[in-house]
This record gives C-alpha cells, structure tokens and sequence, in this order.
C-alpha cells in the first residue's frame, strides 16, 4: 500500500512539471514566433530586436465592467494601443455579439509611424491607416447594376420563375 501512495506522489510530481519546451513546426524556424523559447533541436538564443529593446511601460489602463471593457497603454519605444468593446445582447443570450473600437500605433524601422485604427461587429473585421492598401475603384458599369439592383431589392419582378408542365415543351 505504501508503495501504492508512493508511486502516485511521484507521478504526480512529474506530471506536474511545467517545461519551458516548445517544438515549433517545420516551418517555425523562419516564422520568428518562437524567440526566447528553448526547443530541443534548436539553440536558445534570443532574437536581437527583442533583447537589444527593453521597452518601458508609461501607461496602462484597464477597465472592465458587466457591458464591456477599455484598455489603453503606452510604452517608450512610442508604441500605443487602445481598445473599447461591449456585449450586444441577442434575443437569446446565444445570439448576442460583440462590438469593438480601437487603434494601435508603432514606429517601424524606417522611423515612420504607422497607425491602424479599426472596428469589428457583427459585419467583420474593418482596419483603416494611410499605410494600408485601399481596394480599386467600382467601375461604373458594376456601379449602375448595382443601384438598378438595389432599387428593385434585388428581386427580379418582370418574369414568372415557375416551370409550367401545361406549356407543351
């Protein structure tokens, strides 16, 4: 019996042990996402941007309450981060969604800022920044069936859409 007890506390001693381990994909050498984590076929260095820039903490905000949430912060490397969001109930509380606003901002390389600001709702993810790509613009002719569409509410009233077996065919 005590050997019974013995051998469980030293099963569970080891299966309690948290392993700083990860084996990334095949891929995951050149992904860069592994940086600081030790895999057992790699070395454990560290990427240079990460260890050369130590990045203060100036501000940091972070509200929750039974609507929603805001979180703000700040760093010293001039990166910026906000986002406000709240639960839309549903009908049923199954169906209800989320609706959330925000902008980040960082510094590149190059020195330049770039700044995204976005919404995401039940219609999707929407990002918008002066560095982002902007689709083309819808040529006229898909402009106009468009609208002639939408006028009609996109039903097509001229024809009967039934098959009539008395026609003769």
């Amino acid at each position: 019996m005590n050997y019974l007890i013995a051998l469980t506390l030293v099963s569970a001693a080891a299966a309690a042990r948290l392993e700083n381990i990860y084996l990334p994909p095949n891929s995951g050498s050149s992904s860069g996402a592994n940086a600081g984590l030790r895999t057992p076929f790699g070395s454990d260095s560290v990427s240079s941007a990460s260890a050369s820039s130590q990045a203060e903490i100036l501000r940091y905000e972070n509200e929750i309450d039974g609507q929603g949430w805001h979180y703000a912060y700040e760093t010293s490397d001039g990166t910026k981060a906000e986002q406000d969001g709240r639960v839309l109930p549903g009908s049923v509380p199954e169906e209800g969604s989320l609706q959330v606003s925000g902008s980040f901002s960082y510094i590149g390389d190059d020195g330049q800022t770039y700044s995204v600001s976005y919404t995401a709702d039940e219609n999707g993810f929407h990002p918008t920044g002066d560095h982002l790509p902007t689709p083309p613009p819808i040529p006229e002719e898909i402009l106009k069936s468009l609208q002639l569409t939408a006028g009609n509410d996109g039903q097509y009233s001229s024809h009967k859409s039934s098959y009539d077996a008395d026609a003769g065919y």
